[in-house]
């Protein structure tokens, strides 16, 4: 008689909905088998997966590996932090970016920002040394030059700014939402799915201000998802831009402020570590969940 292997009794007792029956145990043998082969297959690209290893991005003293792309905001590292300091006038957002490129990957990191002061993360981030020509459903666009473009996961710590789209509490509330920098604006919510309301609703609940917050990003081929402190905000798939660089933003303007109280605000980085995905995993969903702490 065929033994059971307790991961087969373990599937039986999830079958049965009722605790373990011995003797059905020799009648689903079979079947068995061929669940649990089916389920190595499923699981052994999360396996493999598993065993890519985290890479800091900082590390936790000075700027090694990153290069500030834009604008005049100071970027330094303090306390285990790299600090975006936002100056009263600026040309441009300031960016600090990797030196490095990244295509398909998962990236954690927490960050606290000052009231209204609005950041964000670029991923797969370009800039435009020149001026470049693109299209956009059907019309001629051009990205200036000296600018930062693609996607930016946004840092929204402000209730008090007013968006077109969000009319439920006429605040966003949008931490976490993806923005096509320099292109399409708003992808989520926005062009590629979300509603606006149901985003500052969420967002209301789950933002801290004033503190600590994490944000888990993952873009693996076309999709792109977010969370916010452990709860999923945005989810899209697109594919204009499939490399680039990780970006730490201080955009050059705050919410219904005048530009003379922007001078010192700060928004502080730590814990910036990325997992790179395999190119032959890099097609459908993200394989992991997010960070839950």
């Amino acid at each position: 008689m065929q033994a059971v292997l307790p991961a087969q009794l373990n599937i039986l007792r999830f079958i049965t909905h009722s605790g373990y029956c011995p003797h059905l145990a020799f009648v689903f043998v079979p079947k068995l088998k061929l669940i649990l082969f089916a389920l190595c297959l499923i699981t052994a690209p999360r396996l493999l997966l598993a065993g890519e290893s985290w890479i800091s991005l900082f590390n936790g003293k000075d700027l090694s590996g990153w290069i500030q792309k834009t604008g005049d905001a100071k970027f330094y590292a303090q306390d285990g932090c790299i600090i975006g300091e936002a100056v009263a006038e600026s040309e441009t957002n300031s960016v600090l970016g990797t030196k490095k490129q990244y295509d398909n990957f998962i990236l954690e990191l927490d960050f606290k920002a000052d009231h209204q002061l609005f950041s964000g993360v670029h991923i797969r981030g370009e800039y435009a040394a020149k001026e470049i020509p693109w299209q956009w459903d059907g019309r001629p666009l051009t990205i200036p030059p000296g600018h930062i473009y693609g996607y930016l996961v946004l840092i929204d710590p402000s209730p008090n700014h007013r968006w077109w789209t969000a009319s439920l509490y006429d605040q966003r509330w949008w931490t976490g939402g993806v923005y096509d920098e320099r292109r399409r604006m708003w992808l989520y919510p926005g062009l590629l799915g979300g509603d606006p309301d149901e985003f500052s609703r969420q967002g209301r609940k789950i933002f801290h201000p004033n503190n600590w917050n994490h944000l888990h990003i993952q873009a693996v081929g076309v999709s792109l998802k977010t969370w916010l402190n452990g709860v999923l905000c945005a989810q899209c798939n697109d594919s204009m831009t499939a490399n680039g660089f990780i970006g730490l933003q201080v955009r050059d303007w705050i919410s219904d402020d005048d530009h003379e109280k922007l001078a010192g605000a700060r928004v502080r980085f730590k814990n910036i570590r990325l997992k790179t995905i395999p190119s032959n995993l890099a097609s459908g969903e993200p394989l992991f969940q997010a960070n839950t702490h």
